[in-house]
């Protein structure tokens, strides 16, 4: 994708910047998340939960497993957030607790693409990384 690219879609009306790649879906602007908190998007149907460190997004299941509180609500220090509720911690970068065990939820692909931040709900095949 090249900026020309981009003021096109603009000239269409369309008010969604065109994703740098299939399957990803645009949730904002970069500046709109701020750093070291979490803000849930609804994409297709599903509440995501994305994070800012820095200027990188990472982006997780919004639910907790345990008891279904939102994470986006969560605490995050470094990489890790905790449910409001009872504490569990997952790592935002893989889904999984602190220790590689317990519960865990799903964790998303995110691309940052000129400010703009867009994520994709398709899982990778663990055999191709695909």
């Amino acid at each position: 994708m090249n900026d020309s690219d981009f003021e096109h879609s603009m000239d269409c009306g369309v008010d969604e910047p065109l994703s740098p790649k299939e399957g990803f879906v645009y949730v904002g602007k970069l500046e709109d998340i701020s750093k070291g908190k979490g803000r849930v998007f609804k994409i297709d149907g599903k509440s995501v939960a994305v994070f800012r460190v820095d200027d990188r997004c990472f982006a997780i299941n919004d639910i907790c497993p345990h008891q279904g509180a939102s994470l986006g609500k969560g605490r995050l220090k470094g990489f890790l957030v905790s449910c409001p509720w009872h504490h569990q911690q997952f790592d935002i970068r893989s889904g999984f607790g602190p220790d590689g065990g317990g519960y865990c939820v799903v964790n998303y692909d995110v691309v940052v693409d000129k400010g703009n931040v867009f994520v994709c709900l398709r899982k990778r095949d663990w055999l191709t990384g695909e």
